[in-house]
This record gives C-alpha cells, structure tokens and sequence, in this order.
C-alpha cells in the first residue's frame, strides 16, 4: 500500500520536474539559437549598440569635466572682473551679463530728462532741492 504525500513534498517534486523542464528547454533553445545566421547578425549589431553606448558614456563624461572647468573657469573671471559671463551647459553657450537692471536703468533715464526739462531757475535751485530732501531722510 502507497503512502499519501504531503502538499509540501507534491510541491518540491513538481518544482523539481519544472527545473528540469526550463533547463533542458533553454539549452536547447541556446543551442539552436547559436546556430541560425540572424541570431549571429543580431548579436553582432547588439554588440554595436553596446560599444556605442560606451563610446557615448565616454564622451559624456568628457563633456561634463570640460563643462566643469568652464563653470570653474567663469567663476573665476566674474569675481574679477566688471562684468559677468553666463554659461547655459545644456546649450553650451556662453553669454555675458551685463548686470543692469533695465527696469531701474529706465527709472534713473526719465528722472534724469524730467530735472534737465526744468525751468532754469528750478534747475540752478536743484541741487540744493535734492540736498535738503536727501538730508531730511538720512
């Protein structure tokens, strides 16, 4: 008489035999695959794409040192100098920033014309004008 199994021992038995299966399914499959004519020409431009993955992760390393030294370069030239350079690393484009404020620069423009359209006996008092508004603020 047969003894019954337990579920635990139905379940090892049959992972076994799918092993098994998937195993001899796949070398055979390996095998078969090697020996046809596309698979060998898939292989051969997959492998293409992979050099040329490298050669991009490469030249994106170079890109990114060169981009480095420009950023570290600008950050030199702006703390001495005037003016200020700008550089987009997306774009590679390098720009220089002037630092005005156009807003304010217009603002300083029209009240400069508004006191030169004075009348002249305002404008020989002017100066006196805006140094006793100035004071009373100070």
């Amino acid at each position: 008489m047969a003894t019954q199994i337990r579920k635990f021992e139905q379940n090892a038995i049959v992972e076994t035999i799918v092993d098994r299966i998937i195993k001899s399914k796949e070398a055979k499959a390996q095998y078969e695959v090697k020996k046809c004519k596309e698979y060998k020409e898939l292989l051969s431009t997959a492998n293409e794409v992979k050099a040329f993955d490298l050669q991009i992760k490469t030249l994106q390393d170079q890109r990114d040192a060169l981009s480095n030294k420009v950023q570290r370069g600008i950050e030199h030239y702006n703390s001495v100098r005037e003016f200020d350079l700008d550089y987009n690393r997306w774009n590679g484009v390098l720009d220089v920033k002037t630092g005005i404020n156009a807003w304010n620069l217009k603002e300083k423009i029209t009240n400069r014309i508004a006191i030169s359209l004075l009348p002249k006996d305002a404008i020989q008092n002017i100066d006196a004008i805006i140094e006793s508004i100035a004071k009373e603020f100070e």
